[in-house]
């Protein structure tokens, strides 16, 4: 019963299908009471099809059933010498019939109705539960993501104060260098200024990357742009992570200082060639050497410094310390050239 109810309510009938259904339940019900079951009480066979039409149907085609059921059986009971075509305890009995028919029909369209609701708050629970199941999988995965940018974010801090207490290293040095090498305040000023500025630019360039690493061709073009436009650049994407980076900097504004104040960019008509390279190692094929060089062209005539500048001190402390390759700086007359040859691997380089 519970599935053909069930069958019932997910395919519903249309009103006249329901209607015409009812019609011929009663009538093949009442002809198979006058032919084959003439000693039975005219209204009983009719019962079973009112109750299984308002279970199934509803309770009107229910009501239906019963008034259709109740005609069926007076007509197949005629009394052609009675008045009123029925006698007077059918006309009662059928009275009775179509009341007690429709308390049936009343009680089956409640449990119908009973049943519906019983599905519906079955289906409701169904849907509930799952809500909740699906809420309880987004709120692990909202608490995993949670606890994974807690991680992320101690990792962040950890990392940023390790790189802070890198860049105050490498601004203390500086600052100490320039103080030392001094001849008097002004000038350290000046020099300590335009240092400062130039690891400044450096860092906006990591800032730009989130401090991972820094490309060449854009660090070199943030630390060469405030002296001179005769800076030419050629060379592959390569990027350094953040200590090479602040250190090749330092270094490049160096050189451009210098070749500004008294190189090939003092003249007008003297210009740098800065080239780097990634080539092939001959003794190693799986570690390639990164090279390096910065070459003044068509500058006044150059002489070897006869003291030790900030420059070649940043060469000597820092370069080294990251570039354990081959690192000199050759005062030829024609113009400086500062190269490296160095392996690849140890450098924190990334060749993009």
């Amino acid at each position: 019963m519970d599935r053909i109810i069930s069958w019932s309510i997910d395919n519903p009938l249309s009103a006249p299908a329901r209607y015409l259904t009812a019609t011929l339940l009663v009538v093949v019900t009442g002809m198979v009471r006058a032919a084959f079951i003439t000693s039975l009480l005219p209204w009983l066979l009719f019962i079973p099809i009112i109750l299984g039409v308002a279970l199934t149907m509803g309770r009107r085609t229910g009501l239906y059933a019963v008034v259709a059921s109740a005609l069926t059986a007076a007509l197949s009971i005629p009394h052609f010498d009675a008045t009123f075509w029925l006698t007077n305890a059918q006309w009662v009995a059928s009275a009775l019939f179509i009341v007690v028919n429709a308390m049936i029909v009343t009680v089956a369209a409640e449990v119908r109705a009973g049943f519906m609701r019983a599905r519906q708050a079955s289906a409701d629970y169904r849907h509930l539960a799952e809500q909740r199941e699906q809420d309880a999988r987004q709120l692990a995965v909202a608490n995993a993501s949670l606890l994974e940018k807690e991680e992320q974010a101690k990792l962040l801090a950890g990392e940023l104060g390790h790189r802070l207490k890198n860049l105050l290293a490498i601004t203390q040095a500086v600052a100490s260098q320039t103080l030392r090498q001094a001849t008097d305040l002004p000038t350290a000023t000046d020099a300590l200024s335009v240092r400062l500025a130039a690891l400044g630019r450096a860092t906006d360039v990591l800032t730009a990357s989130s401090w991972e690493a820094a490309d060449m061709h854009t660090l070199a073009r943030s630390v060469i742009d405030g002296h001179a436009g005769g800076v030419r650049l050629d060379g592959p994407p390569i990027r350094f992570n953040a200590q090479v980076s602040l250190a090749l900097a330092l270094v490049l504004h160096e050189l451009a200082t210098n070749a500004t104040k008294y190189g090939a960019l003092s003249n007008g008509t003297g210009h740098v060639d800065l080239q780097w390279a990634i080539r092939p190692d001959s003794t190693a094929a799986d570690d390639p050497r990164f090279t390096l060089t910065w070459r003044e062209v068509d500058g006044p005539l150059v002489e070897p410094p006869k003291r030790q500048g900030f420059g070649s001190l940043l060469i000597e402390r820092s370069l080294r310390s990251y570039f354990r390759g081959l690192i000199s700086m050759n005062y030829e007359p024609s113009g400086l050239v500062f190269t490296i040859d160095a392996p690849l691997t140890g450098t924190g380089a990334e060749v993009v």
